[in-house]
């Protein structure tokens, strides 16, 4: 098989490991880490196998090269009240799930079908929740949410939602995001800021971009 150059109409021609990972990030997203294989990379990106295995040893190297290269570092915007990081970090949620957490993936982390991928993935999820629990504890130290706050639990509540809806098949929006701040916000904030009005703009839509 011929290593084509296929890209967009109009766009770049994709480097070779570029065009690896992300077919190999699709397949994931779609189908789950055991589709994940040399040979179904090789067809997707059409690309030969002799070329993917010159880059790496097995289907297990492969997809977790997949995985590294889908730890998007994301940065915080650090001018919005708490109440609109949450909402912003919500929104930014679809990317995550654009990125790495298509069905496939959120089911095998369900059924555990494969130990090993799982345990990649959840590295993967864990990096992105430990600077969850950052912000929130410096959020709780500024006062504006409740000192009594369970870190841990904040951040699994926010990426369970994310995970459930994800699963669901519904869309991962501004509706959405703003469906589940509003559920939870009263339980989050401190007694002063318990409602919205109190933290966030009069405009509901000046994140919407």
């Amino acid at each position: 098989m011929a290593d084509d150059q296929r890209s967009a109409p109009g766009a770049l021609p994709r480097s070779i490991d570029d065009r690896i990972l992300a077919s190999a990030l699709d397949i994931l997203k779609e189908r789950g880490p055991l589709a994940v294989n040399i040979e179904s990379v090789s067809a997707d990106a059409g690309i030969a196998k002799t070329t993917i295995y010159r880059r790496y040893d097995d289907r297990e190297a492969l997809l977790k090269a997949a995985i590294n290269s889908a730890k998007i570092e994301v940065d915080i915007p650090d001018n919005l009240s708490t109440y609109d990081t949450f909402r912003w970090l919500l929104h930014e949620a679809s990317e995550l799930a654009d990125n790495v957490v298509g069905r496939g993936t959120a089911a095998a982390m369900l059924i555990i079908e494969d130990p090993e991928s799982v345990a990649l993935l959840r590295e993967m999820i864990k990096v992105r929740a430990s600077r969850l629990s950052a912000l929130v504890r410096s959020r709780v130290d500024a006062g504006d949410l409740r000192a009594d706050l369970d870190l841990g639990l904040v951040a699994t509540i926010l990426l369970g939602a994310v995970l459930g809806q994800i699963i669901r098949g519904g869309p991962v929006d501004d509706a959405w995001a703003d469906a589940v701040l509003d559920l939870l916000w009263p339980a989050f904030a401190a007694p002063a800021l318990s409602t919205p009005s109190a933290t966030q703009p009069s405009d509901p839509t000046v994140l919407e971009a």
